[in-house]
């Protein structure tokens, strides 16, 4: 009888570690923010504008996976919003224009990245503002 509890209590210790969900979806978290951009002239020595920028697309990436896990596209005032998480650490980026290189037509982009961790299951994590060149 005692041997039958062991390996009952074994069968429930291995089913639920099993059960224990890795970062991305499925969960009842979510993350938010906005995107800011800087738009810089043809040489990228003016600055034409400024503000919230629709319409960019942000990428998410789950736990240590370096593939793309989902992407969204800003709102109109720069919003984004990735719900339905998981618990675990995640990163976010948006491509910026790299502006170290002050060329005539530079298309050479750098990704601007946040990390967070998801620690609770119903948590709602807002971003400070993502500031990119455009």
């Amino acid at each position: 009888m005692r041997l039958f509890f062991i390996g009952l209590t074994s069968c429930i210790l291995i089913a639920s570690a099993s059960c224990k969900k890795k970062a991305g979806p499925g969960g009842r978290a979510s993350v938010k923010g906005k995107v800011y951009a800087y738009d810089w002239d043809n040489t990228q020595l003016f600055k034409v504008s400024e503000g919230y920028s629709s319409g960019e697309r942000v990428y998410i990436l789950y736990g240590d996976n370096t593939t793309i896990g989902n992407d969204v596209r800003t709102s109109i005032d720069g919003s984004f919003e990735f719900k339905y998480l998981n618990k675990g650490r995640y990163k976010l980026f948006v491509n910026s224009l790299d502006t170290a290189y002050k060329i005539k037509g530079n298309d050479t982009y750098i990704p601007i990245i946040r990390e967070f961790e998801i620690t609770n299951a119903k948590s709602v994590i807002s971003l400070d503002d993502i500031v990119i060149n455009k």
